[in-house]
């Protein structure tokens, strides 16, 4: 019925039809036998079932209306032409092995995502209530009810989820109507990511462990979620072919060039000592030496000695791909703005700041002027500074304001603004020892290590510091990719 259905379209110049049922399957099924009374000729009465491909069916009552009313119009005519008649017409979702071997994302790999997700016991809709969810992606009022008494999807499932929840948690995963389990692979994947968005989704730890599912399971078809942006210090997860931003990776990792300047200052001529800037400084330095940086460093410098290291910094990173600027010691902020402090700063109060220390804006700037691709600015400079102590200010002024990320760019801060950060008790401070941990793991994006190291300070702290990043970075960086450091 399918080869003569599509001829006899092509024949009345119906082509958009024609391609339709092109990549269609139609089933016949056999309900009785009519008879004229005036002849003995006889009828065979059918119903038709046309399985669509997922790719058209959520689009049937929408960008494919009219081919779907032609096709049904005219499908009656080849029936009756031979010597059938159609009662009824249904349109499925195609299902067929043919349909999904041309899948990029195996029908294996979406039940596995699925069965993993009810088995966990994660609600796939979150916060949202399911219609609600589902609209964002489907068109419910055009898709129909699978309950008689409802014109269409949203009222269905508005009645069985929310008013008497008599339908199984899982049952988007099965039902046809959304066909997820065939579908195009962009609905498929934008119905993943709606899942762990944060309209959806805002516990960090969930979201982590659906992202650890998503890529497990595609890694065999090539695609995985990584953190594309932010919105409201939370994360918007996209997604990509791997096999393409590995290329990428390739072609650029033969011409990047890694610099980095790492600054520790412990020995405070006027503020007393702290017991590990050093020993993190000589941490992060040879941590990024053997992830292929090239890394000047210098330890409790002076004022003029700490301005004279970021402009030479500044200087030679124009010659680079990547920069980073890791900072261990005193900073604070004053109308605003961050400062690191020098060891022979003697702040008696806030005016002395803007002459004695260093404006991190001065980084930044020597930064931007380079026109590198990749910028990092490490700050574990919010230790409790004893600089503060008579100055009479709130302690909402306390540690460092945040700053806008230049494009480009991540800043991190060891605690977030107006608060302060341990110096540690074993040989580095909390924040940099989660750093040095987690820097080298292989294939860790750097948004994904800094949230990493967020998660283990905060569980160390009880809360008390909370790590903090401005970013906007537009690409991904990785400290160590595959074995290599590259974007």
């Amino acid at each position: 019925m399918q080869k003569e259905l599509h001829k006899w379209l092509l024949d009345v110049g119906e082509k958009d039809s024609a391609r339709i049922i092109s990549e269609c399957s139609i089933d016949l099924l056999y309900v009785d036998t009519l008879f004229e009374m005036s002849s003995d000729r006889e009828t065979a009465l059918m119903d038709a079932q046309i399985g669509v491909p997922g790719k058209y069916y959520p689009k049937l009552s929408t960008h494919f209306k009219k081919e779907t009313e032609i096709i049904e119009n005219q499908l009656m005519e080849v029936a009756t032409a031979l010597g059938m008649h159609i009662r009824s017409i249904s349109w499925n979702p195609k299902i067929d092995n043919e349909n999904d071997s041309g899948l990029k994302i195996s029908i294996v790999a979406r039940q596995a995502i699925f069965d993993e997700i009810t088995l966990h016991k994660i609600s796939w809709s979150g916060r949202l209530e399911e219609p609600n969810f589902l609209n964002r992606i489907f068109d419910l009022s055009k898709i129909p009810s699978n309950d008689s008494r409802y014109d269409n999807a949203f009222d269905d499932i508005h009645k069985h989820r929310i008013m008497n929840y008599d339908w199984e948690d899982d049952w988007v995963f099965t039902d046809r109507r959304f066909n997820l389990l065939h579908c195009e692979e962009d609905i498929f994947l934008k119905f993943l990511a709606l899942i762990i968005n944060p309209v959806a989704r805002t516990d960090d730890e969930s979201v982590s462990q659906l992202v650890e599912i998503y890529n497990r399971n595609l890694a065999t078809s090539d695609i995985e979620y990584y953190e594309k942006s932010k919105i409201a210090g939370k994360s918007i997860y996209g997604y990509r072919e791997i096999n393409i931003e590995a290329s990428e990776s390739i072609s650029n990792e033969a011409k990047q060039q890694k610099l980095a300047l790492v600054v520790g200052c412990n020995q405070y001529e006027f503020g007393g000592s702290l017991q590990n800037p050093i020993n993190d400084a000589i941490a992060v330095k040879q941590s990024l030496e053997s992830l292929g940086f090239d890394v000047m460093s210098a330890e409790n410098t002076k004022l003029k000695e700490l301005k004279i290291i970021i402009d030479d910094f500044g200087v030679e990173l124009e010659k680079y791909d990547v920069g980073l600027f890791y900072f261990a010691g005193h900073g604070v902020q004053v109308k605003g703005l961050n400062y690191l402090i020098p060891i022979d700063a003697n702040l008696k109060n806030e005016r002395t700041v803007e002459y004695d220390c260093v404006q991190v804006d001065r980084i930044l700037s020597h930064m931007e002027n380079a026109k590198t691709t990749v910028n990092v600015l490490i700050l574990d400079a919010c230790r409790d500074n004893p600089f503060e102590r008579n100055w009479g200010r709130s302690l909402t002024q306390r540690g460092f304001a945040v700053m806008d990320a230049p494009k480009g760019s991540l800043i991190a801060y060891s605690t977030s603004p107006g608060k302060t950060a341990s110096d540690g008790e074993g040989q580095n401070g909390l924040y940099t020892g989660e750093l040095i941990l987690e820097i080298k793991t292989v294939n860790l994006s750097v948004n994904q290590l800094f949230q990493k190291v967020r998660k283990a300070v905060m569980e160390k702290s009880n809360d008390a510091q909370i790590p903090w990043e401005s970013t906007s970075l537009t690409a991904d960086f990785y400290f160590n990719h595959d074995g290599h450091s590259n974007f």
